[in-house]
């Protein structure tokens, strides 16, 4: 009866979370009021229905032990630790580095512009403002949800690939309303190309693979998976920009390709299984 109840609740969240981001996300379009100040405050309203959602099924359904534990996993940085900070930091800027290497040297794509790198460089008090945007625009509103809530119960329920596969289709798709917002990643791709815009689905679900596997090496830290999150935007687009759509799905196609070696070792490395049954052993 938990289990069914529990399953329930975990459709409940996706169905709240995708319908509520839906709406208004394209609330604004249908009103053709993107960019205007309500159609910009309707629009990132939606954006945080991953983690509101989330954190009103824990205060309700969850255990005072559950919530606790929720919750240190959500904000203790000692779950990760030093070590898994600095090898997330490493491995993106390896995978920027690489991508604009192939893009400006292979393929004589335009230099990214690097604002807020000069703008660090002028100034270093300007990094407490960039990392503050990093965390705003994605792990806040997101991380308490994906992770936090939906990720251990799918990999119950599914297995460490399909869980990884299924929670990054869904994540992917939950962007949609993204495609039709000016100013958004998604819609310079839609306007730039159909197949760079579909392939941001399958690029988020193999992106998935990293926050998975960081988050089961580091014992279930939903705070190391908001990190996974926060540097991948901001080594990988946010510190860059401006930069042209070349070099932007060179970036993508760069991390995929990345992501896919690591998808590879999750999938047929024993011990990373063995270290993953352990954790899942905890949840049931």
């Amino acid at each position: 009866m938990k289990e069914f109840n529990e399953t329930k609740q975990l459709i409940l969240f996706f169905i709240i979370t995708l319908t509520w981001t839906w709406v208004f996300g394209f609330v604004p379009v249908f009103m053709g009021i993107e960019g205007t100040p309500l159609g910009t405050f309707l629009f990132y309203f939606g954006g945080g229905a991953p983690s509101v959602t989330a954190l009103f099924i824990v205060f309700l359904t969850y255990s005072k032990e559950q919530r606790k534990d929720y919750f240190r996993r959500c904000f203790r940085f000692r779950y990760m630790g030093i070590k898994w900070l600095v090898l997330i930091v490493l491995f993106f800027t390896l995978i920027s580095i690489v991508a604009i290497w192939i893009g400006v040297g292979i393929f004589a794509f335009e230099m990214p512009g690097m604002n807020y790198v000069h703008a660090i460089v002028q100034n270093p008090f300007n990094l407490v403002f960039v990392l503050f945007i990093s965390v705003i625009s994605g792990p806040l509103n997101e991380e308490f949800g994906w992770r936090g809530y939906a990720l251990e119960k799918l990999f119950v329920r599914c297995g460490f690939t399909k869980a990884t596969l299924l929670l990054g289709f869904i994540w992917g798709i939950w962007h949609l309303a993204w495609y039709f917002t000016p100013g958004q990643a998604q819609y310079d791709l839609l306007q730039n190309s159909l197949f760079d815009a579909i392939m941001y689905i399958p690029s988020v679900m193999i992106f998935n693979f990293a926050v998975s596997y960081v988050y089961i090496k580091t014992k279930g830290s939903i705070l190391a998976g908001a990190f996974v999150h926060m540097f991948s935007n901001l080594l990988g687009s946010q510190l860059i920009s401006p930069y042209s759509t070349e070099i932007g799905m060179t970036i993508r196609y760069t991390k995929m390709a990345f992501f896919g070696c690591l998808a590879l070792y999750c999938i047929f490395s024993k011990k990373f299984k063995e270290e993953y049954n352990e954790r899942v052993s905890s949840f049931v």
